[in-house]
């Protein structure tokens, strides 16, 4: 996921420790203020989400999803729970 991250120009550095340190890369950043603001565009590493090929690899085998799940809880034998 990639986010633009706009700040103050005398926080900068410290937002962009901030992001490193739960980890997200610096793709670009503007350290130059302009109106007295700064940005950069931090990307998180995507190694623990789940590609979309994945997902729909799962969805496509026929596992079990919330829905079915949520059919065989106990709203079935109390309709008024939800």
């Amino acid at each position: 996921m990639r986010i633009r991250v706009t700040t103050r120009a005398d926080l900068f550095e410290e937002r962009k420790r901030q992001h490193i340190e739960r980890g997200y890369r610096i793709e670009d950043e503007r350290p130059i203020p302009v109106n007295g603001l700064c940005f950069f565009v931090a990307i998180e590493e995507s190694g623990n989400q789940d590609s979309l090929a994945e997902c729909v690899a799962q969805a496509l085998k026929g596992s079990r999803g919330f829905w079915e799940e949520w059919s065989d809880s106990d709203v079935a034998q109390n309709p008024v729970s939800f």
